[in-house]
């Protein structure tokens, strides 16, 4: 008997944080998924609506799983409406549930998104309506059916929204920090640093413990939605629950035959309630026995001896937390310090920051420059970031007693580019 789930291919969106989409084309290749596209914020594959099950059980690094319904020329809403009832919708949507519809509309003809979503949601209903005698409810619940509009001059696609709800939200962050960097994002900027997931990963100034708890999860093969209760391919009609439950079952055994890696975290946070909000969203994440966690500066923080370990900071900048100039200087300047203190026992460093120019203040340089977005913000993605020799000299010189590395010849900083 025909699946509508197992034995139906389509085009498949995957959506993403903008700079994320080649560290989330990676994803999808290692999963054994054929990379069509990689834009800016998406990047387009193949597959079924059991492949999307696996894609939201996986993925770390992306948001939404689309599943395109149709791709149609739409000059208009009445075009808009013709198309969207030929779109078998009876064998996706039960006529006593629920749907929400979200999109994104840049048509001369539609001054207001809402229009089109309104005139997609009566294409549906009567579609329904006509098949069944009666309609799904709609509204804008997320935790039901899904769909999404994606309407760009004249051409428009349906896609059922598989996701619901973001994959970046992970469910273990019961404490927050005043600006908490996206779990999605914060697995990217990991899973770009091209840490070993087995010698330590040191992440001072950790606020709510997102970097620090992401690489455990990636050390530990977890998968980030592992016991996630709810889904938009849950609600609908066509929904095999043996598929899901057969695909987790079998991502818990390799879970399971992982999680004794012997990668360890060391956290730290100048904030008592941050450091508080740590444990406690270790423990949500199950982290606690991998997780170090202290209170203290970051100068201060812990970085026992290792072999190619990995440090990433995300210090206070001018849109995130934000303070005054010279506070933020001196933290930088610190945290130039951390970094060569660290490189000596065996670290790699990175530095998340929306304001390079701080950094250049401070009298770091830098290897590379990766452009990612944080929300709307441009970010730079600093790797090995290191105290200029006059720095290094002046910082050894206040502090006699520091191991600190020889930097006979500063680190070249090369072009921003976005990866």
């Amino acid at each position: 008997m025909a699946s509508i789930f197992q034995d139906e291919k389509s085009l498949l969106v995957v959506t993403c944080s903008f700079g994320v989409a080649p560290i989330l084309a990676q994803e999808l290749f290692d999963l054994g998924f054929r990379v069509h596209t990689v834009s800016d914020s998406y990047v387009e594959t193949e597959g079924t609506l059991e492949d999307c099950m696996r894609l939201n059980l996986h993925l770390r690094t992306g948001h939404r799983v689309l599943y395109a319904l149709d791709k149609f020329r739409c000059r208009n809403k009445d075009d808009l409406y013709t198309e969207a009832s030929q779109i078998p919708w009876e064998r996706y949507l039960d006529p006593d549930g629920y749907f929400s519809i979200d999109r994104t509309i840049r048509n001369p003809t539609i001054r207001n998104d809402q229009i089109a979503s309104l005139v997609l949601k009566d294409a549906i209903a009567d579609r329904m309506r006509g098949r069944f005698g009666r309609r799904p409810n709609s509204g804008h619940d997320r935790t039901d059916a899904c769909i999404f509009l994606f309407w760009i001059g004249t051409q428009a696609t349906i896609y059922l929204d598989t996701t619901g709800e973001s994959l970046s939200f992970r469910g273990y962050r019961s404490i927050s920090s005043d600006a908490p960097m996206r779990e999605s994002l914060a697995a990217a900027l990991v899973l770009a640093s091209g840490w070993n997931r087995q010698s330590p990963f040191l992440n001072p100034m950790c606020g709510c413990g997102t970097l620090a708890i992401e690489a455990l999860w990636i050390a530990q093969n977890r998968p980030p939605a592992l016991f996630r209760e709810n889904f938009s391919f849950m609600h609908f009609s066509c929904f095999e629950p043996a598929l899901w439950t057969d695909l987790r079952s079998e991502a818990l055994k390799r879970f399971l035959e992982s999680r004794s890696t012997p990668a360890v975290a060391y956290a730290s946070d100048l904030d008592s309630r941050m450091v508080e909000a740590t444990k406690a969203n270790a423990e949500i994440a199950e982290v606690t026995d991998e997780l170090r966690i202290e209170c203290c500066d970051v100068f201060c923080s812990p970085h026992p001896p290792a072999k190619d370990g990995v440090a990433i900071l995300n210090p206070p900048y001018g849109g995130r937390i934000g303070g005054d100039h010279v506070t933020l200087l001196e933290t930088y300047r610190s945290v130039g310090a951390f970094f060569a203190q660290a490189a000596v026992d065996g670290y790699r460093g990175f530095l998340f920051t929306g304001d390079p120019q701080l950094c250049e203040e401070a009298e770091m340089v830098v290897r590379r420059d990766r452009l990612f977005y944080s929300g709307d913000m441009e970010c730079h993605f600093l790797e090995d970031p290191r105290l200029t020799e006059k720095a290094l000299r002046r910082l050894a010189k206040r502090n006699p007693d520091l191991r600190l590395p020889r930097q006979e010849n500063p680190v070249p900083t090369v072009d921003s580019e976005r990866i």
